[in-house]
């Protein structure tokens, strides 16, 4: 509007103030007519915020220029303000995506308008002459989650994703058996697909690690998980291709310790607008031993009868194969349908000796096993899926179906000398073990995403899973030097689950509000045994407050189930030694987590309260065979647990060139269990203990950088067994060449050789100390070379297929 004075007479001083004043109440009621626009930036491909992504408002016409703009916040939401109404353009920049630009009409009058979210593509930027390198923090926190960039990092080259989970925070592997924040019942997802826990050593360590991208270590899953996620859940991402094209990565290593170690791996990627096409393939071999020592008192009853000196020497070869490939094609760039398929193979062939000494008051009885031993496991996976986007806001449907077939084999064949007190002659036996085992798993899921706007997500789905397992025992006693036909055991487990979930995520300003209810319907069978069935309603909330741009807090409550696994079912006996065997329990019932947790996030920093009540909890116990003076490993559902637990995660960078981030873990853990002796009386236990962690690399120019990696743990239990304290420290240094496209480097694992720690007991009648000591510190010399395009760009879905089932094929 424009204003006009006589010009008969000219403008006074208290017309000049009145016009201004009148200037002021105009623009006052422009401002409380104000339009905003609200908004998300997200990554079209992962999914994931666009922290602090550039917004911008512009006119329609040519030349454009700019009304507004903004950043958005560390999750990615924007606001806008407009004054005027009319035609705009809105632009959403950040750097290594393709900026957004979409129209945006403004009517007159106060208003809010939802631009919902606005996904963008990564894509290659070329600043004329400037290059510009980024790296990725290696450990991010995030309000839910830690997640782990392995493929920017030097822990890739060489090692395999089992020993870096080794080395992620928070994560403890004890006796080839994975705990998360002290819990053990974690799921494992690789690209989508859960993992099989039966041999979690093997199949993990058929994974190289040069073609892991990043691991998202999850303490609070949604409901969109599956319920027997009670320890919480690790996601494993192979790198995807960036742009069309193709690119390929071949690897190997050479490893020495006191054995010998290589391996192989390879991959290829070929990106087209309508096809997406990925293999990967490793094989690799490693040496290595099993050397101890072991002490037990023998009882009857609660009498101590006897005393046992054991050692062992076992010299085992481990071989680990691998591939996958996946075949995603593109109807329309909103409709995908595409297949997968896994392979993963591992066995450990072993031979060795066992001499045990048994002190009884009649005299000395000595016990010399030579033993041989052969474990062998094939899991194979196909997937057949189909993904449609419904809306421009990111809504879609993704049904999927899989076929999985596990099979395992356990051979033991032992020569025994036994000479008793009243003979100096030796007594030879010998007789052999063999349980093989095949699992047939039929999954069928359907998951729908309902996105509204940038504020309101609704996720549901169905799931139907039929396990069917056939597993043998066939025991054999040679006699006159020939094996009979021995005794054969047949056995089986049945069981069907249906599941259905909903999870609603809703952002009122700061506040986000998450609420999950998974149901699940679930009728098993072991062998010839009656049907058994239930249902169960499993609740997740979460809440999460902004508080400011650096700190966020957020509570969290679920519950969960830990189903057995199906091995811990099969009730047969597998002998370890001539005093000790593991044998399955065909009574076990699933166990039921009540978690609540309290994080906070500041600047990085991140601070984890929570604490897991366990009734009826699964735990590793022992009977007691008094005739045989033999003690058997199984599983049994005790009293109650109670877990308590305080994470720190602080990163920090004393120098550009040096980045640090450092994990600390306090626990206190309370458990109660039957007596071996008397089930009926109840036995408590509790302790505090803590971990401690430090990842530090150093960046020093061309081409070159090293990483130091220490762990320390403090002694700590699990049911009646007692760990002592152990370290691990690892150093290891890699040189760039060839443009950045090669890479060879150098690793010290296990420096001080602290990674074997003593185990030990004093339960009566489990009442023994071993110490086990492996081929752990090693050198490994690791070279990479990549080809082809670098920055390939993928559409290839992600699928979660069998995710609860293939967990529960653990030991």
């Amino acid at each position: 509007m424009r204003y006009f004075a006589p010009t008969a007479a000219p403008v006074t001083t208290s017309l000049r103030r009145a016009l201004l004043l009148l200037v002021v109440l105009l623009t006052a009621t422009a401002a409380r007519a104000q339009t905003t626009l609200t908004g998300r930036a997200i990554d079209l491909r992962t999914q994931e915020a666009l922290s602090f992504s550039t917004v911008v408002l512009k006119t329609a016409g040519e030349p454009a220029t700019i009304v507004t703009s903004a950043l958005a916040d560390a999750q990615g939401n924007f606001v806008l303000k407009a004054s005027q109404a009319g035609n705009y353009q809105l632009q959403v920049l950040m750097l290594g995506y393709a900026t957004h630009t979409q129209p945006v009409v403004l009517a007159a009058g106060p208003a809010t308008v939802s631009l919902g979210t606005i996904g963008l593509q990564p894509a290659t930027q070329q600043l004329g002459e400037v290059t510009v390198t980024a790296q990725r923090q290696l450990l991010l926190q995030k309000p839910d989650r830690v997640v782990m960039n392995v493929g920017e990092s030097l822990l890739g080259a060489g090692n395999d994703a089992y020993s870096i989970l080794g080395m992620a925070p928070s994560v403890q592997l004890l006796e080839g058996k994975l705990t998360f924040r002290g819990k053990a019942n974690v799921l494992i997802y690789l690209n989508g697909k859960r993992l099989p826990g039966a041999n979690l050593e093997a199949v993990l360590a058929s994974i190289p690690g040069d073609q892991i991208d990043r691991i998202e270590l999850i303490s609070n899953p949604s409901a969109k998980y599956d319920a027997d996620a009670s320890g919480g859940v690790i996601e494993i991402y192979t790198k995807r291709s960036k742009t069309l094209g193709w690119n390929a990565n071949l690897g190997g290593n050479l490893s020495q310790g006191q054995r010998r170690g290589s391996g192989l791996n390879g991959g290829l990627r070929l990106s087209s607008p309508k096809l997406d096409f990925v293999t990967n393939a490793s094989l690799a071999s490693k040496g290595g031993f099993e050397r101890g020592s072991y002490r037990r008192t023998l009882y009857q009853g609660f009498m101590p009868v006897a005393s046992l000196e054991q050692q062992n020497d076992l010299d085992k070869t481990l071989r680990d194969n691998s591939f996958s490939t996946s075949l995603n094609y593109h109807f329309t760039p909103k409709t995908t349908i595409g297949f997968d398929f896994d392979l993963t193979q591992g066995s450990l062939t072993g031979a060795g000796w066992t001499r045990a000494t048994v002190t009884e008051r009649a005299g000395l009885t000595r016990n010399r096993v030579e033993d041989e031993v052969y474990l062998s496991q094939t899991f194979v996976n196909y997937t057949l899926f189909a993904k449609h986007q419904l809306d421009s806001l990111g809504s879609s449907l993704l049904v999927s179906g899989n076929y999985a077939r596990f099979s395992s084999t356990q051979q033991q064949t032992f020569g025994q000398y036994l000479q008793v007190p009243s003979d100096s002659l030796e007594t030879r036996s010998s007789f052999r073990n063999d349980i093989p085992a095949t699992y047939r798993i039929y999954t069928g899921v359907l998951d729908y995403a309902k996105i509204w706007n940038a504020c309101t997500r609704l996720e549901t789905g169905l799931k139907y899973t039929a396990t069917r397992n056939e597993s043998r025992q066939l025991i054999q006693t040679l006699q006159n030097g020939e094996w009979p036909a021995g005794t054969t055991n047949l056995t089986g487990y049945q069981e069907h689950i249906g599941a259905a979930y909903l999870n609603l995520n809703q952002t009122v300003g700061k506040l986000s509000l998450q609420a999950g209810l998974r149901g699940e319907l679930t009728r098993y069978r072991v062998g010839a045994g009656p049907d058994s069935s239930y249902v169960n309603l499993f609740p997740n909330l979460r809440a999460d407050y902004q508080v400011s741009d650096s700190y966020s807090t957020s509570l969290a409550y679920a519950e969960n189930i830990h189903r057995p696994a199906y091995e811990s079912l099969i009730p047969y006996e597998r002998l370890l030694d001539t005093y000790t065997s593991t044998k399955g329990n065909a009574a076990l019932r699933p166990e039921y987590a009540h978690s609540l947790s309290w994080n906070h996030l500041y600047k990085g920093y991140g601070l984890q309260l929570s604490h897991t009540i366990t009734p009826n909890a699964i735990s590793s116990v022992y009977t007691y065979d008094q005739p045989q003076q033999r003690l058997v490993y199984t599983q049994q559902n005790v009293a109650r647990q109670h877990l308590t637990s305080l994470t720190l995660t602080a990163p920090y960078s004393p120098a550009k060139w040096w980045s640090m981030t450092n994990t600390g873990n306090l626990y206190h853990r309370e458990l109660s269990f039957p007596n071996p002796l008397d089930n009926a009386a109840v036995l408590r236990k509790s302790k505090t203990y803590f971990t401690l962690s430090s990842d530090n690399t150093f960046n020093l120019g061309h081409g070159w950088s090293t990483r130091l990696y220490a762990l320390y743990n403090s002694p700590s239990f699990n049911g009646l067994t007692d760990y002592d304290s152990y370290s691990y420290v690892m150093l290891s240094a890699k040189k760039s060449f060839w443009d950045k496209k090669a890479s060879l480097k150098l690793d010290v694992l296990d420096l001080f050789y602290q990674l074997n720690f003593q185990v030990s007991s004093n339960v009566v009648p489990v009442v023994n100390t071993s110490i086990n000591y492996n081929d752990t510190r090693r050198v490994r010399l690791s070279f990479t070379y990549n080809l082809g395009k670098t920055d390939l760009k993928s559409k290839r879905v992600e699928t979660t297929g069998n995710a609860a089932e293939r967990n529960r094929l653990g030991q």
